[in-house]
């Protein structure tokens, strides 16, 4: 996919760093010293001018832009740069959201916001109340995609996955959707024997999670 960001920061290098080796990536930055840092450090197309302008997005190729990702810190910038991608056309736009009293507005202009603030919440409410549950993402119908570790010296391991599924702590509202193991990953695992640091893929209803957070605390 051809894929914009506007903005160089923290978050956005992180981006370009996840993406790179996949899509071909295209960054917005007003500031020529992060333009450098970044386009000597990445493999990113980088363009030194201010993000929400016509002439940046142009030069950036808006037209062809299959996502366009608006990472500034200010609200209103993003809100810019939304606004023209979607008159450009472009069929996915995802913007970051500092002031939640954005998101109504965003939503209007048929952009994705993502708000900080929810996510750092979201990530330290999961670490104290399940500790040994990772949260993936969400689902449409309250689902979450989870996933929980199997640890040393765990009465699990040895088990086939289909015989986990079968124990009575095991909520049944969850089913397991993948097995990771070092560089291997199973979409069908029922048959897989379990070893330690294996990671189980989970995917059921967010009010299951603490009897899932439970069973693997239990392991």
């Amino acid at each position: 996919m051809y894929v914009i960001i506007t903005g160089i920061n923290s978050l956005s290098k992180r981006l370009v760093s996840k993406l790179e080796s996949k899509h071909d990536v295209v960054v917005i930055e007003q500031d020529e010293g992060r333009c450098e840092r970044l386009y000597s450090s990445t493999g990113a197309t980088v363009i030194n001018k201010s993000p929400s302008t016509i002439s940046a997005l142009e030069d950036a190729g808006i037209t062809e832009a299959d996502v366009v990702i608006a990472s500034q810190r200010e609200d209103n910038e993003n809100m810019v740069v939304c606004s023209l991608s979607r008159k450009y056309g472009v069929p996915k736009v995802v913007t970051r959201v500092q002031d939640d009293d954005y998101l109504d507005a965003f939503q209007m202009i048929g952009a994705d916001p993502i708000s900080h603030n929810d996510i750092i919440i979201e990530e330290f409410l999961s670490a104290v109340e399940h500790p040994h549950l990772v949260k993936l993402a969400n689902l449409k119908g309250d689902r979450e995609v989870l996933k929980g570790s199997i640890r040393k010296n765990s009465g699990f391991e040895g088990k086939e996955v289909s015989e986990l599924k079968k124990m009575s702590k095991f909520p049944s509202s969850f089913r397991v959707a993948a097995l990771v193991r070092e560089e291997e990953e199973f979409v069908d695992p029922s048959d897989q024997s379990l070893n330690r640091d294996d990671e189980l893929v989970l995917i059921g209803p967010e009010e299951g999670k603490r009897s899932l957070n439970r069973f693997f605390q239990n392991q």
